[in-house]
């Protein structure tokens, strides 16, 4: 197998492993009579949703058992230090902030469309059970599945034929961003996913980009579950409050340096 058709394989195991997903979290979400109703999304389209997140990564694991490859190292789940993890905290927290006012900065070039009303919408159930099922879908399930196969398996992948982690990381963060399908948010989402790419080769680990990306879903969620109230609190002049941003650049740029900091890496 040429190494351009090796790069097509693994890349149409990772759109198989998101097509399954989307397809089994469809087919349950369909019976959910809210979706024809235009109501709220009811229960179903929580459960639909945890199932689909469920079986994001069944096609790639499967594959690598086929294969005979170890899970451990192709899927980079390596142990890291405390440093690490204080690092990608402060990290993650930064970048947050940063990649709102991005948001905002998008909306004014292009304002969001209508039809991304209704995921705000599903993102603020009324129901408690269906609220659970979101907050453990949206901040554990969905982290954990996406950073094992576009970080663990596909950038690694990308890494180990090209050589080049560079191209690796901007390929495999472009394609998780497209793979989203909200043309919106690409932006955001391509970022982010740089950020990601680099953390996993950097600590050879994916342990922090799921924790970066637990940071970013649980805020987000939290952020939109509050509203006004929550621009009341940041926004300030339509863009967010300069003393927050700065905080924010601070936060990021001392958890980038505090993680290239060797003396700091004890386990």
């Amino acid at each position: 197998m040429t190494q351009t058709h090796t790069v097509r394989f693994a890349f149409g195991i990772v759109f198989l492993s998101v097509l399954s997903a989307l397809i089994i979290g469809s087919i349950f979400s369909a019976l959910d009579p809210s979706i024809l109703s235009g109501d709220k999304p009811g229960l179903l389209t929580y459960i639909a949703m945890f199932i689909g997140q469920s079986v994001l990564v069944v096609p790639v694991v499967l594959f690598l058992i086929r294969k005979k490859y170890p899970l451990k190292k192709s899927l980079r789940l390596n142990p890291v230090s405390k440093n690490i993890i204080n690092s990608t905290i402060l990290l993650s927290l930064g970048a947050m902030i940063i990649s709102d006012e991005i948001n905002i900065l998008v909306d004014m070039v292009i304002p969001m469309p209508d039809s991304f009303l209704q995921i705000e919408a599903m993102l603020t159930p009324d129901n408690p059970l269906s609220m659970a099922l979101l907050l453990f879908t949206i901040v554990l399930l969905a982290p954990i599945g996406e950073e094992v196969i576009f970080r663990g398996f596909l950038q690694k992948y990308l890494e180990d034929v090209w050589g080049d982690v560079t191209r690796a990381v901007l390929f495999s963060s472009l394609f998780f961003a497209v793979i989203h399908f909200n043309p919106y948010w690409m932006i955001q989402i391509y970022l982010l996913g740089v950020i990601l790419g680099y953390l996993a080769w950097y600590t050879n680990s994916i342990i922090p980009s799921i924790i970066f990306h637990i940071i970013i879903n649980a805020t987000s969620l939290l952020f939109t579950s509050m509203g006004d109230s929550f621009e009341s609190i940041i926004v300030w002049h339509g863009h967010i409050n300069p003393i927050i941003f700065l905080l924010a650049i601070a936060s990021f740029w001392v958890g980038f340096k505090q993680l290239k900091n060797p003396a700091g890496d004890k386990k």
